[in-house]
């Protein structure tokens, strides 16, 4: 992904990032985090994302910033699963937005460079509680990623 990224603070073993977004709400601490999915068979890890709640000392995934920088945080966040890939390389990633418009929201990005995706590595969607591999036009309500 060419685009203008944010920079990143790496942590717990490259299982958190960090970054700070900019726009006309301010500076908002963002945060990336992969967990272990227990339960499943495999090395798999759920992708969370969200604003950072210094109250709660913990990730936000349903608040919505409206920091007019999407294209800068998806390529950020794109940027933070390269660096997880080189430390967990057998990983899969498994990622569902907190809702149906950000489920949206992420399906539209990945369409969009599906083709620089495709050459590194395997994704799929989930329909109808089936995987399989993503294709352009199919609405789906979660995804995985691995390296090929």
């Amino acid at each position: 992904m060419n685009q203008e990224k944010y920079d990143l603070s790496i942590e717990e073993d490259c299982h958190m990032f960090r970054f700070i977004s900019e726009g006309p709400q301010g500076r908002i601490e963002k945060v990336i985090a992969f967990k272990p999915i227990s339960g499943v068979e495999g090395c798999f890890y759920n992708l969370s994302f969200g604003d950072w709640d210094e109250l709660t000392q913990s990730l936000d995934d349903s608040v919505v910033t409206n920091n007019l920088d999407t294209i800068k945080v998806l390529a950020t966040i794109a940027q933070a699963v390269d660096s997880f890939f080189l430390v967990k390389p057998e990983a899969v990633i498994f990622a569902s937005g907190s809702s149906s418009a950000r489920n949206r929201l992420y399906q539209m990005n990945i369409q969009k460079y599906l083709p620089e995706i495709k050459k590194r590595f395997f994704i799929r969607g989930r329909r109808n509680k089936k995987w399989q591999p993503f294709k352009k036009g199919v609405n789906y309500d979660a995804f995985t990623l691995f390296r090929k």
